[in-house]
């Protein structure tokens, strides 16, 4: 497999020369409406939700050495750092393209992102088939979405685009939910048992800053065995899960909120506002009134 990937932007395919030029671009959301095919089209590596929605025809690669095939009326969703290989199209291939950062996508789906965490790293359910009213939703969604990019010079452009996406998410997450009552009653493993309990715990959870061993405690494991099973689900330790819930929370009251500075640190968990602020530069580089200035700007 070649292994000269392209971390510097997501990889929506190639034209002649260069990439293929995407139908919308924010920084944390890309937008291809019509996928096309080029023989040159290489390994990609993407740190963004990748998620392809299949009108007619067929688009068959690799995520991570395994085959997948949409089909008509299939959503397929790739997780973060995911490696994409071997893209084969149908000539009638009608598919369109979104890449998101996983900071928009939890920020559009707050607070009920658990399902799309539980989804993908427990259920590994990246297809999905459309039912009929989810089709129509499909297409009445793309077709508002094209008509917003296409209108370059309206006002709150990318704020009525990010509303749309919402919808369309919203729209994935039922067909999720509808997936998942019917093969919830199949699953008996214990470890993924387990880690669908931590993400529960942790989501429901008001103050998420906790340390790894009172999730543990709650849920009569071990730190150790606590991660390891975690790693081994999702690739992912429970400390990082914790941190990642921790930071969108941190987003979303930065971003939603009222909240002083210091009310959201306490809402938080943090001891005091000096630590609330070093976690902030740790993390997003800036300090809580900045990333709250830059959050609104974007």
């Amino acid at each position: 497999m070649n292994n000269n990937l392209n971390n510097n932007k997501p990889y929506v395919g190639l034209t002649e020369h260069n990439f293929q030029e995407p139908d919308y671009r924010d920084g944390d959301l890309t937008i291809i409406n019509h996928l096309r095919f080029h023989p040159r089209m290489h390994p990609t590596q993407l740190d963004m939700v990748f998620v392809a929605v299949c009108i007619q025809g067929e688009f068959t690669f690799d995520m991570d050495g395994h085959e997948y095939t949409i089909g008509k009326d299939d959503i397929f969703i790739g997780h973060p750092n995911a490696i994409y290989d071997n893209f084969e199209m149908s000539k009638d291939l009608d598919c369109k393209l979104l890449c998101i950062t996983k900071s928009l996508m939890m920020s559009m789906l707050y607070p009920n992102q658990p399902l799309w965490n539980k989804s993908l790293f427990l259920d590994k359910h990246n297809m999905l088939h459309l039912s009929p009213i989810d089709t129509q939703l499909r297409t009445h969604l793309f077709a508002l979405l094209m008509f917003n990019i296409e209108e370059k010079t309206g006002a709150f452009q990318k704020e009525m685009i990010h509303a749309i996406v919402r919808v369309l998410l919203y729209g994935i997450s039922r067909a999720m939910t509808q997936q998942l009552q019917v093969e919830s009653s199949h699953e008996t493993n214990q470890r993924k048992i387990l880690f669908d309990n931590f993400i529960t715990l942790l989501s429901s959870s008001e103050i998420k800053k906790k340390p790894l061993a009172y999730y543990a405690d709650k849920l009569c494991v071990s730190p150790r065995y606590l991660t390891m099973v975690c790693r081994d689900v999702s690739k992912k330790t429970a400390y990082d899960w914790i941190s990642e819930y921790v930071q969108n929370d941190v987003r979303y009251y930065l971003l939603h909120s009222n909240l002083t500075i210091k009310e959201i640190a306490m809402k938080l968990g943090f001891c005091n506002l000096s630590f609330f602020g070093k976690y902030v530069r740790e993390n997003f580089g800036v300090s809580p009134s900045e990333y709250r200035k830059q959050l609104k700007e974007k």
